[in-house]
């Protein structure tokens, strides 16, 4: 089966915002989130442009053990499902994407979100050749750390990308160099 990867976006609470890396460890620990069968990695951040918004990556074996996971109905699950409620301070928003290895792209100290939503009559097909152009460019790029696309499930029309990057003005300077402004016409 493919591995599956889950995005969260929320806005974070006042207490996450606060100390974040406690209210993981907090989480993990009482999710037993090392014994989660199924998860592969798990990646938290925030929005470079809005800091409360809040980002969580899960990197699952496959999208059933997923699902698996979410159909678990012990007091362990309940317990971290109420203490993940109190990170949010907002109805979290969650994509999954089928990338074919996001690793070393969520390792990266920034990680870039890109959404597309194709036109009904346009398929991923249309939009494969642009990216493939766009990696290639991009992977002699040094501070780059990859790129992975592909469709939402569940929603053919739309394709998520991710990319990783050295910092946050790594990605801005490329993203204004010539080439890459043509491509993005």
């Amino acid at each position: 089966m493919a591995p599956s990867t889950k995005v969260m976006c929320f806005k974070a609470s006042s207490s996450y915002l606060q100390d974040p890396t406690q209210s993981i460890t907090e989480l993990a620990n009482q999710s037993s989130a090392n014994k989660i069968e199924g998860l592969s990695k798990f990646y938290y951040g925030f929005e470079t442009e809005d800091p409360s918004n809040a980002f969580w990556v899960f990197e699952w074996s496959s999208q059933a053990a997923h699902e698996a996971y979410h159909r678990i109905d012990t007091d362990d699950f309940k317990d971290a499902l109420a203490t993940s409620q109190q990170l949010f301070a907002s109805k979290p928003t969650q994509t999954i994407v089928n990338f074919s290895d996001p690793s070393r792209i969520f390792s990266a100290p920034v990680t870039e979100f890109v959404t597309f939503t194709l036109k009904s009559d346009v398929s991923m097909n249309a939009l494969q050749p642009l990216v493939t152009q766009l990696q290639a460019e991009l992977q002699e790029t040094p501070n780059f750390y990859g790129s992975d696309w592909a469709p939402v499930v569940g929603k053919p029309n739309v394709v998520y990308g991710v990319l990783g990057w050295e910092s946050v003005h790594t990605g801005m300077l490329l993203a204004q160099a010539p080439s890459r402004k043509s491509l993005m016409k």
